[in-house]
């Protein structure tokens, strides 16, 4: 639009697409919501990406119910469940990060709140984070959505990773009982593995940067888990290939050992850091069934 040629020639074109549809083209004042999210997201840490979402009718707006990782009351639900909106944007940071921003009709705000993260269910133990209302200078606006909205997205994504992995291990005690793990392990076992070695190492970090009092046994524990899970073990690695004597196999020493670290993680204070992606979770298998809050969900994205 700043080509003014081109805008006029732009705009001459859809007039007349307009009226052979029979359509009318209004204009207002409010500014393009694309451009404030762009905006918004080169403000916030890290890398963001944008996505458009047009709601040409209202029940489609309604879609986005049912990814917002708020309470129903919260504003932006009530924003999206009652007012009549042309579109919203999704913000997507380079971890994983979902936020959708919703412009409040009739006012130069938008409100900003979170998804539910794709690779894990919500849980009544872990309320989502409050939506927040921001004004549209970019820069203010990221300010207030790195300073209250995205601390209390990490706080809330470590509670259900731990949670998540707790009900991992649940399960694989509970399906499995010594001598029943196969070689290569069962694709369910192996999924919920590479769970726990994809996050151990995040889990252990923030562990040790926490301002908790560690006695010397839990200091111990977290230098052998390191030594074991320091960096991300792949699926195939979680089998009974033969180890040397002195290496601990990492599929013996999660199912033996992994719910310490867990409970150890659940004790200290919450990162405030970018999230740490789990692994997808199990697919199907001829396997007893893993636990309900952590099947997968279906939804849009």
């Amino acid at each position: 639009m700043t080509d003014i040629a081109r805008a006029r020639q732009s705009l001459a074109a859809l007039g007349g697409t307009a009226l052979a549809h029979e359509a009318l083209v209004a204009t207002n004042g409010s500014r393009y919501i694309g451009d404030f999210a762009r905006e918004l997201g080169e403000n916030l840490p890290g890398q963001w990406s944008v996505r458009v979402e047009n709601y040409p009718v209202p029940i489609v707006q309604e879609d986005l119910l049912y990814d917002l990782w708020t309470p129903r009351s919260d504003p932006i639900a009530h924003t999206v469940k009652t007012d009549r909106l042309l579109a919203a944007t999704i913000l997507r940071s380079e971890s994983g990060v979902e936020l959708a921003v919703v412009p409040v009709p009739g006012r130069d705000q938008y409100r900003v709140g979170a998804l539910i993260p794709a690779d894990m269910n919500p849980t009544p133990d872990v309320p989502g984070p409050s939506s927040i209302t921001v004004g549209d200078a970019p820069a203010h606006a990221a300010h207030h959505v790195s300073s209250t909205l995205l601390p209390a997205y990490h706080h809330g994504f470590w509670r259900l990773q731990l949670i998540t992995l707790r009900d991992d291990l649940d399960w694989a005690h509970e399906a499995y009982e010594p001598g029943t793990v196969a070689d290569p392990p069962q694709h369910d076992l192996a999924d919920a593995f590479a769970r726990f070695a994809d996050a151990a190492p995040h889990i252990i970090s923030t562990v040790r940067a926490s301002n908790a009092q560690l006695n010397q046994h839990e200091q111990a524990f977290l230098e052998e888990m390191d030594a074991v899970f320091g960096r991300p073990a792949l699926p195939q690695e979680a089998s009974t290939t033969p180890q040397k004597t002195s290496d601990p196999d990492p599929l013996a020493v999660w199912l033996l050992e992994g719910q310490d670290l867990v409970e150890l993680a659940g004790s200290v204070s919450q990162p405030s850091g970018p999230r740490t992606a789990i692994a997808p979770v199990r697919t199907a298998a001829a396997l007893p069934s893993p636990p309900l809050q952590i099947a997968a969900s279906l939804n849009r994205r």
